[in-house]
């Protein structure tokens, strides 16, 4: 029997004790507001202090908030994700279409504004190609408004190849 489960940022008991998104929404609460200017400087951090920067795919609100909730246990210590990566992969996926920048830039930006709303982690976003140069100045613009801390691409020109140019 399937339930429904209304999620607003106020709530009541009954709410709490029906909705799993609940205990997730609390622990991003209790952590604060996270802007676009504190996630870079964070990104900066870790890079410098740390050997390793654990990032992780994310394609929705909801998988941000699975992430975020993600603790295991490694050597006697506590380890969580530092980061979260936007893939062109899996927003293409989870549409349906082939990885071959088929989804469109305005429907990525959503995804990646959806998991902003959830958590305070710094994002990475897999920026393809780029695209036009002219527009990509728009892209990274758009990027930086919503709180994008950092964009991955590919260069193809200058004798860069992805796993999908393996077999051309």
């Amino acid at each position: 029997m399937a339930r429904t489960c209304h999620v607003p940022w106020e709530s009541n008991a009954d709410e709490e004790r029906m909705c799993p998104l609940r205990p997730l929404q609390a622990q991003n609460r209790a952590r604060g507001a996270s802007t676009a200017g504190s996630r870079l400087p964070t990104l900066k951090r870790l890079i410098q202090e740390k050997p390793i920067v654990r990032a992780i795919e994310v394609h929705s609100g909801f998988s941000a908030l699975v992430v975020d909730a993600a603790v295991a246990q490694r050597r006697g210590e506590q380890v969580t994700f530092d980061c979260l990566w936007s893939s062109s992969l899996t927003s293409s996926a989870i549409k349906g279409k082939p990885d071959i920048e088929t989804v469109t830039t305005s429907e990525r930006m959503q995804i990646v504004d959806d998991v902003l709303e959830v958590s305070t982690k710094p994002v990475l976003y897999d920026g393809d190609t780029g695209g036009p140069k002219e527009i990509f100045a728009f892209t990274v613009r758009k990027l930086e408004r919503l709180g994008v801390s950092g964009v991955v691409i590919e260069d193809k020109h200058l004798g860069g190849r992805s796993g999908r140019d393996r077999t051309t």
